[in-house]
């Protein structure tokens, strides 16, 4: 696979990650049963097994017979996996190994495992063992670091915010007060524009001493875009308050036809092709990449999950684009009795209800009461497995932008652009 598809399923490893993260926070064990391991890349496997093997040491010192069984019992299954590495992934490793109790009676625990790969580097070698799993070293990891300020600068009215990840703030507004046309001529009139001028002057400084606080504080600050109407954007960069450490992270300085908070997003759409691998900007772009199919009528978008599923089974999707505020599961009933199956769209809040009513359902073929869920899988991650066997681009996109919004209440959040037309 290339790097560039490679980095097109990223997407969809992020959403695996962040569904494991929001299931493993509801484990909880009786005691300090459940480990955590963060294996950077650079440590040597021999190293660990032997932080382990000196961890089962210390454990035979619990007192709690039932304790120290559990904690055991989850070094050990660590061990075994370690055994079947040969070497870290590039990345590092994360395992979750833990009694974790079915129910509210002590003994009833049942020892549970959980390996990913995550999607950056782990830096830190951590063993963790307490009753909840270890989880902030792995939130931090899928949140968006690098950063850039946005700042949107006018005579009336200025506006200051970042855009990080898929995610676009407005952190800051100023006003000026300052008036515009006045009638006054002569000296009056030198006076009144002499005054408008300073407090223009002061107004622009009064930003910077704002900004200097903001974005000097925010890690990861890849740089800054200003824009701005008519002479306003330049008078503020060329007044030498702003910090010189922000100064020297200006990457672009833009014409805009006005100020303030609405000059923001148009900000944004002037220095896309500056930003195009953030994935606010990924996402615009390959939304308004399908509506220009759309509205142009070409055969070559198609929406719906039906028409989508269809389409990727024929390997003819380029790029499946798909809402992350999808609640959808697809889940596969099948008999053991006979080859009867059938695959049921369903959403994630009546999963239980549907688990409950199969139980008491017979097989509509045979009549066998062997009737039950084999598999139940998120609609994003059915669909992305099945696009990742045909080389699919995979987009899970956020509500953040509008056209994100767009594909979710008017396409119902299942969109695909075509590799080629289709014709059942």
């Amino acid at each position: 696979m290339s790097s560039i598809e490679k980095n097109k399923s990223e997407d969809l490893k992020i959403y695996k990650i962040k569904k494991l993260l929001k299931y493993l926070k509801n484990k909880k064990g009786f005691h300090t049963e459940l480990i955590s391991l963060y294996i950077p890349h650079d440590r040597k496997l021999s190293d660990i097994t032997n932080h382990l093997k000196n961890e089962i040491s210390e454990s035979q010192n619990i007192k709690s017979k039932l304790t120290r069984k559990n904690v055991l019992d989850g070094i050990s299954t660590l061990l075994g996996q370690l055994k079947n590495i040969k070497s870290v992934p590039e990345n590092g490793l994360v395992m979750f190994s833990g009694a974790i109790p079915q129910n509210d009676t002590p003994g009833t625990e049942k020892n549970e495992l959980y390996i990913i790969n995550p999607n950056e580097k782990v830096k830190t070698f951590r063993y963790h063992c307490a009753n909840e799993f270890l989880l902030w070293p792995l939130e931090e990891m899928l949140t968006p670091k690098e950063t850039y300020g946005l700042l949107v600068i006018g005579r009336k009215e200025s506006a200051a915010g970042y855009l990080r990840g898929n995610h676009v703030e407005v952190v800051r507004e100023f006003t000026s007060g300052i008036h515009g046309k006045h009638k006054a001529g002569g000296q009056s009139q030198k006076r009144f524009e002499r005054l408008i001028e300073e407090g223009e002057k002061r107004f622009y400084r009064r930003i910077s001493s704002e900004i200097n606080i903001l974005f000097l504080e925010m890690e990861d600050l890849g740089g800054i875009f200003i824009g701005g109407p008519g002479q306003s954007k330049e008078k503020f960069v060329n007044d030498e308050h702003l910090d010189y450490r922000l100064r020297d992270k200006i990457l672009d300085v833009v014409d805009l036809g006005y100020g303030g908070v609405e000059g923001i997003r148009a900000l944004i759409e002037k220095v896309k092709d500056q930003i195009k691998n953030v994935k606010y900007i990924r996402e615009k772009q390959v939304m308004q990449k399908f509506m220009k199919e759309v509205s142009n009528d070409t055969g070559f978008a198609i929406y719906g999950l039906d028409e989508v599923q269809k389409a990727l089974n024929y390997s003819a999707v380029d790029i499946l684009m798909l809402s992350e505020k999808l609640d959808l599961y697809m889940v596969k009933v099948e008999c053991f009795n006979c080859d009867y199956f059938e695959n049921q769209t369903i959403k994630e809040q009546n999963l239980g209800r549907l688990e409950k009513s199969i139980m008491e359902e017979v097989c509509p073929k045979c009549n066998s009461n062997t009737f039950k869920i084999v598999t139940k899988n998120s609609i994003i991650e059915y669909l992305g497995s099945i696009a990742e066997t045909t080389g699919t681009k995979i987009e899970i996109i956020s509500s953040e932008t509008e056209e994100g919004e767009m594909l979710y209440s008017t396409f119902g959040g299942i969109v695909a652009i075509l590799r080629f037309k289709l014709n059942y």
